[in-house]
């Protein structure tokens, strides 16, 4: 049984990603609260030109981080995937995919199975809009 799984894209001008955001993903995987199915990250040039960056070319410390993190890779980013980014993406900047699985959210998935639950509905409501709830 897999938890919710989601999948979030972000930008970074500049093509400066660096990888130092990969610490609280690590943190956040190394708490059993996600797990990280896929991840892909993705390039493009001053001329428009995109290419979806190999591991190893980000540097032995990302790498490391990036084993630690123990990526499914099952293929869940596809060639159609990093196309659509691309897409959005302005000339020199890059962008992180990630595909997660809420882990957390296991065990409240079993008691709404064993409860005889069905699911009605779901969405995400992001923090910047919360305040348009009050």
């Amino acid at each position: 049984m897999r938890g919710p799984i989601d999948y979030i894209v972000v930008g970074f001008v500049g093509n400066k990603f660096d990888g130092s955001i990969l610490k609280e993903l690590s943190t956040a995987v190394e708490a059993g609260t996600i797990s990280v199915l896929d991840l892909a990250i993705v390039v493009k040039d001053s001329a428009g030109g995109v290419t979806k960056v190999e591991a190893a070319a980000l540097g032995d410390e990302v790498v490391g981080v990036l084993a630690a993190l123990n990526i499914e890779g099952d293929g869940l980013i596809g060639e159609d995937d990093v196309e659509e980014i691309a897409d959005v993406l302005d000339p020199e900047c890059s962008a992180g995919l990630l595909i997660i699985e809420h882990l957390w959210a296991k065990p409240l998935k079993q008691a709404i199975i064993n409860a005889n639950g069905v699911l009605l509905a779901e969405g995400r409501i992001h923090p910047e809009a919360a305040t348009e709830l009050n």
